[in-house]
């Protein structure tokens, strides 16, 4: 059996514009468009418009980075429907004549309905809007690392991945010393909780306390209502 085949693999080409110009038929079918109203439309405008910063955000560090990126999002069909889809996108070229090839895979009708899906895709929403707004304002205009911490804490519990403290510090783009202090507080305030690494108990585990886990959910829930 083919593999790619079997697993619905699609595939899209895009420019450095990120306009699409070149796509195998089963996106086009799959999107609904023709061929040629389908190439050279912008991969933002075939997104959701509460993907679009997600999107634009991953592949804004792809084109600064280079390093390939994996990211889920919903496409608009011609007819209005939605279809999340996995998406893997790598650069390739030189100069002025980069571009982006991506594998995709459709993930079914059923991801919407996960509740943990949809709060998570939240939370990296507004983190990422969060740290859009620090690019282009500055830290010293909006400065608020305690949440920025909550909310990188919340998609680390959400994908089972344990936190420590240096990471956190460098994710929310604080300072170490300020990191260390806004973590502290959430210790007091009882969102959150220190642990030593079972593995290495020289490095310090940051979680979510009961507390801290059902509030966010309860924001997170509320503000994807919004």
């Amino acid at each position: 059996m083919d593999r790619a085949r079997s697993r619905r693999l699609m595939s899209w080409l895009a420019d450095d514009r990120w306009r699409l110009v070149d796509a195998d038929q089963a996106f086009v079918d799959a999107l609904g468009y023709g061929r040629d109203e389908l190439l050279r439309r912008d991969l933002l405008d075939l997104t959701h418009a509460d993907d679009r910063d997600f999107v634009r955000e991953h592949l804004d560090r792809l084109m600064r980075d280079g390093a390939s990126v994996g990211m889920r999002q919903r496409f608009c069909t011609v007819d209005g429907r939605l279809l999340w889809m996995t998406s893997h996108i790598s650069l390739f070229g030189a100069a002025q004549r980069r571009q982006l090839i991506a594998t995709v895979e459709p993930m079914g009708d059923a991801v919407p309905d996960d509740p943990r899906v949809i709060v998570r895709r939240a939370a990296v929403q507004i983190l990422t809007r969060r740290r859009l707004r620090q690019d282009h304002f500055g830290d010293d205009m909006y400065g608020e690392p305690a949440f920025d911490l909550l909310l990188d804490l919340f998609i680390q519990e959400v994908d089972g991945q344990n936190a420590y403290t240096t990471s956190l510090a460098v994710a929310s783009g604080a300072p170490l010393t300020t990191a260390l202090r806004q973590i502290a507080m959430l210790v007091d305030r009882g969102y959150v909780r220190r642990a030593p690494d079972p593995v290495d108990r020289r490095r310090v585990m940051v979680q979510l306390t009961e507390k801290g886990s059902k509030a966010m959910w309860r924001y997170l829930t509320a503000a994807d209502g919004v």
